[in-house]
């Protein structure tokens, strides 16, 4: 409902195009009126390249480069992670495993739940796909599960981290996980003194891509379509 009241007033105030970054529910572009065309972005691809900048062997021999396993933060983040798996998978030339947490609660209601892992991850990097950390609990949890499962390192991205004042604990839970390397977030939220474990992507590139080609009516999807392009998309880093 909140979501669907926030469609109409941005349409009442005149807005007639709208740009999302990685939706939580793809469905919410649903509440905007047929004439206001709704393009939904998903850094997936760049982080993606990111991942495969980080963990490539400097001599770009293919055989350093380490046996990885996408795993889905939960069982509705399972396309988000078949994504960045074609793409890490095009980019490395390397078979890429692909792998979820399941976070079904036996009872309605019930708050809390025992992660369970569905693949193989024995002796894997693994890198956990999220859409957003707010509180740092169910990428804790997903992390511990993957180590004791036999995962070799653990890495993590999350396209939203929803880290400051109000919320220190999230960052600190997260820094103190010492089964995880790290997490990679976007910037599509202002954070500032965020600790080693947490680094950040700057998404400006895509989002200003996305804005030209709108404003010359060309192919926002293509974007990110290594076939047509066959490069690697540009990767930012942006300081803490």
């Amino acid at each position: 409902i909140a979501a669907a009241d926030v469609a109409r007033m941005l349409e009442t105030v005149g807005v007639d195009k709208v740009m999302c970054l990685d939706l939580h529910n793809d469905s919410l572009r649903g509440f905007f009126s047929p004439y206001v065309p709704v393009e939904h972005l998903l850094p997936g691809p760049v982080a993606a390249a990111y991942f495969h900048e980080e963990l490539e062997d400097s001599s770009g021999d293919l055989a350093k480069f380490p046996n990885v396993t996408v795993v889905a933060a939960h069982e509705g983040h399972v396309y988000r992670a078949k994504e960045f798996r074609k793409v890490l998978q095009k980019l490395s030339g390397k078979d890429i495993g692909l792998a979820f947490i399941s976070k079904v609660r036996q009872f309605p209601g019930q708050k809390s739940y025992e992660p369970y892992l569905v693949g193989d991850v024995t002796g894997q990097t693994c890198i956990v796909i999220d859409d957003i950390v707010n509180t740092g609990e169910t990428m804790q949890k997903c992390i511990e599960q993957l180590k004791e499962s036999g995962a070799s390192k653990v890495y993590a991205w999350a396209t939203h981290g929803v880290f400051g004042d109000h919320n220190r604990d999230a960052s600190k839970k997260l820094q103190e996980c010492d089964a995880l390397e790290y997490v990679l977030i976007s910037n599509t939220v202002a954070t500032t003194g965020l600790p080693s474990k947490i680094k950040k992507l700057n998404v400006a590139p895509l989002v200003a891509e996305a804005i030209a080609r709108s404003l010359y009516n060309q192919s926002i999807t293509g974007i990110l379509n290594l076939d047509s392009i066959g490069l690697k998309p540009k990767i930012v880093k942006e300081e803490k």
